[in-house]
């Protein structure tokens, strides 16, 4: 333990419990009252371990049952607890100090003496077997390293301990847990193992307890659509995560904090600023816990410095964003001294004081290499390629220009993209989902009323019939023309009910029609997780063989068959030469992870492949039913001939196989009686088009024999008009 708390342990110690009684400033929580109430009455090392939960309660934001953090009257009780345990030789009460320790100087912005308690701490736990203590100090160990910018480390001991939290069913800890991997993985710039561990958060339910978890799950949703580029939907979940912050007493501020971020997403810079001041006012009133505040300031000061990036106010940015730098680098808490030196870096790029502006620049580059922090470093050469052209220094500013756009699409933020799409299509058809439910919950009613209405009809009917039942002899025929006139209105009313049901029923069936529009809305964002999953299990399978080589080939084409389909998928129609690329690189993949090797060729013609367009992936579902009911099993080479030519503007294109052909393929397909998916959805994607136009469209399937009569393959002849450019 530092001299400096060992000196002044007995001066706190006294003013903790003569200037401040035990009920001092809690606010009243079970768990705390209930172990000040013990503590009185506890000796040797029941006290001590009293002393260090009322130590880890004030001070573990995570863990604790209270969530009310108090971290200097946390370590009050832990140097209690520290040196009560050295007099009587309780290592267990030494271990769980300085684990305590550990979580206050964390909380206090001072990382390195943090990782030094922590490590402390875990070795005496481990040693004295006490398992829970250990995983949890384990998990705080992996934290610190991450705000210090080791991102790979902390990765690592999050993935390892993850299944022990899964294994007792801690599902708040396992939500906490992906978090901190998943923003690991997300500052360097692997949006893929992110987004899944982004997921893992987002599919646990918070309960009312876990205030944190419904805070920082909601900025993780905004952090995925401000990558994706949606800054409304972004500045939403800021929002939600404000309205989560009032839940917890110790980060009130931070509901100011969100909404002034989202405010300034949606360009109200001056009312972001009001909440900015709100937020810092609130920090520096509080006469409590002001090492802990002091953290909590420093952020709201990099917050603020970037907002005046906004306003264009860069005197005032460099002066909160100093401020920031200098406490974040003092306490080594890389993570948030990062967002400052950018702002700072872009504050004296846009006073035209380029040579500061290098030097923060360079700074942020240093740091983002060291943490493998890969966005940071993409800003940092973005910064940098901005300076340079402002020195004119044009090579330098090309190279570096360079190095941004490279690392920029090395990001594969289209994770994020896609995911984001179907979030917005999926909350489009919640919406009209629950319009759809209440116009049925209106007609369920009108029907109601309706039918009541016909009964009372009915029950004044009959007491008319009664009435004029006692009348004389000479009425009865009368009323029986009443009656079959009544009857007649009847009839009437019932079938204007019926009518008004079938109108209602066409509603209904346009709502389904609009969902159905929604939902493959929401398909056409994301490719067929199906082959995603095999061509990964492909990559796999090369890296298991130590086949790097056919590895990297089949990630290139993978990758660029992604791109492909992401930038296709919001076209109606493309040029046949990109259609084609398309198709070619399908098949690549198909052949590289195909049992038995097949051949390909594809002849167009002398056609002008890029003036002609087509309905997008018109020919892929074709080729791929070849493949796998065609050409799988067969005891030969395989092979798929693709000719395409224009007869009099119609575009022919016919695919065969050498394959077994329909009838063989049917049976020996487990499902014999299942069409494919994807031709039928070609043919009526060709019905949906203008009939006009495309009155001659046509799709024909025939088995191709040998000489024997048998059955060697399979042949379909398309044919669409020409759109030409």
């Amino acid at each position: 333990m530092p001299s400096h708390y060992i000196k002044y342990s007995l001066i706190f110690l006294f003013a903790g419990y003569f200037c401040c009684p035990p009920h001092f400033l809690f606010s009243q929580t079970p768990t705390l009252d209930s172990l000040i109430r013990a503590l009185p009455f506890l000796k040797d090392t029941a006290r001590v371990d009293c002393l260090n939960e009322l130590g880890s309660e004030l001070s573990d934001r995570y863990w604790s049952r209270s969530k009310y953090q108090q971290t200097d009257s946390a370590l009050m009780f832990t140097l209690q607890a520290f040196n009560e345990s050295k007099q009587i030789n309780y290592i267990k009460g030494i271990g769980r100090a300085w684990q305590n320790l550990g979580y206050v100087e964390e909380e206090h912005g001072n990382l390195k003496s943090a990782e030094e308690y922590t490590r402390k701490a875990l070795h005496v736990l481990q040693k004295e077997n006490i398992d829970a203590q250990y995983h949890r100090c384990h998990v705080f160990l992996g934290w610190i390293l991450n705000n210090r910018g080791f991102l790979a480390k902390s990765i690592q001991i999050f993935r390892q301990e993850l299944p022990y939290y899964e294994a007792i069913k801690d599902s708040t800890h396992v939500a906490a847990i992906s978090r901190m991997t998943a923003r690991a993985y997300d500052a360097m710039g692997n949006s893929g193992e992110a987004f899944n561990y982004f997921q893992k958060d987002f599919a646990i339910q918070k309960n009312s307890v876990d205030s944190w978890g419904k805070r920082s799950s909601a900025t993780l949703k905004a952090a995925v659509y401000l990558a994706a580029g949606d800054t409304l939907n972004a500045a939403l979940y800021y929002k939600q995560a404000a309205i989560a912050s009032v839940d917890q007493h110790v980060i009130v501020e931070a509901y100011h904090s969100n909404m002034a971020i989202a405010y300034r997403l949606l360009k109200k810079y001056d009312t972001a600023l009001l909440e900015m001041r709100k937020s810092i006012s609130i920090i520096q009133s509080s006469t409590k816990d002001s090492l802990y505040r002091k953290v909590a300031l420093m952020t709201s000061y990099n917050t603020l410095a970037d907002l005046f990036i906004s306003l264009k106010k860069y005197d005032s940015a460099l002066m909160y964003g100093r401020k920031a730098m200098l406490f974040f680098k003092t306490g080594d808490y890389i993570m948030n001294l990062m967002p400052a030196l950018k702002t700072i870096a872009a504050a004296y790029y846009a006073l035209n004081k380029n040579n500061s502006a290098l030097y923060y620049t360079n700074q942020l580059l240093a740091y983002s290499r060291r943490s493998d922090a890969r966005r940071f470093e993409r800003d940092g050469y973005n910064l940098l390629s901005q300076v340079y052209a402002a020195q004119h220094k044009t090579i330098l500013a090309g190279n570096y220009n360079l190095k941004y756009i490279l690392l920029n699409d090395s990001l594969e933020n289209n994770k994020y993209i896609s995911q984001a799409a179907a979030w917005k299509a999926i909350n489009d058809i919640n919406i009209n989902e629950a319009n759809y439910k209440n116009q049925l919950n209106i007609n369920e009613a009108r029907i109601i009323y309706i039918n009541d209405e016909k009964k009372i009809q009915l029950y004044v009917f009959i007491a008319t019939i009664s009435v004029i039942s006692l009348l004389t002899v000479l009425m009865i025929r009368n009323t029986r023309l009443k009656r079959k006139q009544d009857q007649l209105q009847l009839m009437m009313t019932e079938a204007n009910i019926a009518l008004e049901k079938q109108k209602r029923e066409q509603e209904v069936s346009q709502l389904s029609q609009q969902k159905t529009a929604l939902e493959l809305q929401a398909l056409r964002a994301q490719m067929n997780p199906h082959f995603i999953f095999n061509c990964l299990n492909s990559i796999n399978r090369f890296i298991i063989n130590n086949d790097a080589a056919k590895a990297a080939d089949y990630l290139t084409k993978f990758a660029k068959l992604i791109r492909i389909v992401l930038e296709q998928s919001g076209k109606s129609f493309v040029p046949l030469e990109d259609e084609l690329k398309c198709l070619q690189l399908y098949i690549d993949l198909e052949a590289l992870r195909f049992e038995t090797p097949f051949q390909y060729e594809i002849n167009c013609n002398n056609i002008d492949i890029s003036s002609v367009m087509i309905p997008t992936l018109l020919i892929q579902p074709f080729v791929e039913n070849a493949i796998w009911h065609g050409l799988q099993g067969i005891d030969k080479t395989g092979k798929i001939n693709i000719a395409i030519h224009v007869d009099d503007k119609i575009l022919h294109c016919k695919i065969c196989d050498n394959g077994v052909g329909r009838t063989a393929g049917a049976l020996k397909d487990k499902s014999p009686g299942k069409k494919s998916l994807g031709m039928n959805i070609t043919q009526h994607r060709l019905q949906l088009f203008d009939s006009a136009e495309y009155a001659n469209s046509a799709i024909e399937i025939f088995d191709l024999t040998d000489d024997k009569g048998l059955g060697s393959g399979t042949c379909v002849q398309i044919k669409i008009p020409v759109k030409e450019i």
